[in-house]
């Protein structure tokens, strides 16, 4: 009898890891790159004041703003885009939360990353790593207000923060005023933020029809449909920004 039971254990294990394995190489990664069809001239880069504080003017000469960011090229592309699934899931699937925390840094009187995605529950650490007080001061809609200083450099928050799901909100820092960033929170893990050349990549894609969103502070949305196919390992799509 025990022979018996051992036998069959070990088959469902077995068959078991063939579907994951199924699973596994039938899924997908959708890729692309967010492009800006406009003139890169009427969108460069302001230099901040950061006389208020001569602790940051000692850390950098000169700080330019995150909120548009163009590098030129053919075609010329957008940095500091959030895209994401916006449609096409199973809304019954529970995906489960990553154990690695996401951090984000203020450092230089900047923060960094200047666009923070996570999802709902994964564990939020923030740091000062410049020598003079910073405070950060969340503003969202659906979250709790998180306000609090850091008064002093490596001094770290985070383990009590676990953000709800909610659409990209503001962040700042209410003793310099030109800081900022956004952060959204999602369900799933099915986002990325574009980098330098305006390219991002979502993995673990399983076959399905998809709407994906690309959102950006100052030009809004663009949308596009994609079809994951099985059997395919990626899957291109670019969003186009197209300001009026």
């Amino acid at each position: 009898m025990f022979r018996v039971t051992r036998m069959l254990v070990s088959g469902l294990v077995v068959f078991g890891l063939s579907s994951v394995a199924a699973m596994a190489g039938d899924l997908s990664v959708i890729k692309g790159k967010v492009i800006f069809k406009g003139d890169p001239e009427k969108y460069k880069r302001s230099t901040l004041d950061t006389s208020k504080d001569p602790n940051c003017a000692k850390s950098k000469a000169k700080i330019g703003s995150w909120e548009v960011v163009i590098d030129k090229g053919e075609p010329s592309t957008l940095r500091n885009v959030l895209v994401h699934i916006k449609s096409g899931l199973d809304p019954n699937t529970v995906f489960p939360v990553p154990a690695e925390d996401v951090k984000i840094t203020q450092i230089g009187c900047e923060y960094d990353p200047h666009v923070i995605a996570l999802m709902e529950g994964q564990t939020l650490r923030v740091l000062n790593g410049d020598d003079t007080n910073h405070n950060i001061h969340f503003q969202p809609k659906v979250n709790e207000e998180h306000n609090f200083s850091q008064p002093k450099k490596d001094v770290e928050k985070g383990k009590e923060l676990k953000l709800k799901a909610e659409s990209p909100f503001h962040i700042k820092c209410d003793v310099h005023p030109w800081m900022g960033a956004q952060m959204g929170v999602f369900k799933h893990p099915f986002f990325a933020v574009t980098g330098k050349e305006g390219t991002y990549e979502i993995k673990g894609m399983p076959p399905g029809k998809y709407e994906i969103e690309g959102w950006h502070e100052k030009f809004g949305t663009v949308v596009a449909t994609v079809e994951v196919k099985s059997g395919e390992t990626k899957a291109d799509v670019d969003l186009v920004f197209e300001p009026k």
